[in-house]
């Protein structure tokens, strides 16, 4: 078995400075909702104190992820992370459910916002500290689907901060304030649909399915088509975690190829490694017709 390891070290401080920023603008917002009556503001609170709970997962993600292989779990916990991600996007579902209910709520009996300079401020806050949890995390997003669902989470919350200062500041000049459930409801479908990918790439994973981005059939293609293979089958393409991926195949040589397995072994990780960036292969070499029953040289297709 070969293992290729490229990691990229995921800085947990970044988590903890955005957990701890986050957890001031949960609070500043929900008070200032509160306050003003304005219940978009308070639905970004929510959505802000989903996030807080999504980062504290993304970082007990993280820590889990980077414990060793023991001999009960012989690729370590990477998927941890995975499972943190994916407990995080459900519970956002959950949480937009509530939303959209309040909302529709307010849509039946608007009401008024009150002292709109806190509201304003409390706003403002909010979009600055959403702005600077983004810049934090920035260069972490494409390490793990666990960063890259904290990262989405701030992302959104970017967004639903200048919607909601939007709003506030159309229902002051013009007293629309069916306004209100109408970018609440928005915020919600926002996080339904952000939280609906991590979901699918997450049960994926769980699945043991080919990842995206990579192509079963050009993997098996390149591999028939290195000089000294005689056939491939049995493969298999699978996610260890949301950015590592491991193979598995049965590789058939002739008599006189065979004696140059350990070499033919190093081309082939090599190829697995530099153009499709699979980093952890198990190659098991046959002779033509000596493997399992029925395992001919180029005539058999079976792929389980």
């Amino acid at each position: 078995m070969a293992h290729i390891h490229d990691h990229q070290a995921v800085s947990g401080k970044k988590l903890v400075w955005t957990i701890l920023f986050n957890l001031v603008i949960t609070a500043a917002e929900f008070i200032g909702g509160l306050i003003t009556g304005y219940l978009a503001l308070i639905a970004d609170a929510i959505h802000n104190l989903s996030d807080v709970a999504a980062l504290g997962l993304a970082w007990l993600g993280v820590k889990g992820s980077q414990r060793p292989a023991t001999k009960k779990s012989t690729y370590g916990f990477k998927r941890v992370e995975v499972m943190t991600a994916f407990i995080s996007a459900v519970s956002l579902v959950v949480i937009a459910i509530y939303i959209v209910i309040e909302a529709y709520e307010r849509y039946l009996n608007p009401t008024p916002i009150t002292q709109p300079g806190i509201f304003l401020t409390v706003a403002v806050i909010g979009l600055l500290g959403n702005v600077f949890s983004i810049w934090v995390l920035h260069a972490e997003k494409g390490k793990s689907l666990n960063m890259k669902t904290a990262f989405i989470h701030m992302a959104y919350d970017a967004v639903s901060s200048v919607i909601v200062i939007g709003g506030g500041i159309v229902i002051m000049f013009t007293d629309f304030y069916l306004i209100d459930p109408i970018l609440a409801t928005a915020i919600a479908l926002m996080i339904c649909w952000s939280s609906w990918l991590v979901i699918k790439e997450a049960v994926m994973i769980f699945m043991e399915a080919v990842p995206e981005g990579i192509d079963f059939d050009k993997v098996l293609k390149a591999l028939r088509d290195l000089p000294r293979v005689e056939d491939v089958h049995h493969l298999h393409i699978w996610s260890l975690s949301s950015s590592e991926i491991a193979l598995s195949c049965h590789i058939g040589l002739n008599e006189v190829n065979y004696q140059s397995g350990p070499h033919i072994l190093g081309e082939i990780n090599s190829l697995l490694h530099e153009r499709f960036n699979i980093g952890h292969a198990t190659i098991q070499l046959e002779k033509c017709g000596q493997g399992q029953p029925g395992l001919g040289c180029r005539t058999n297709q079976h792929l389980e």
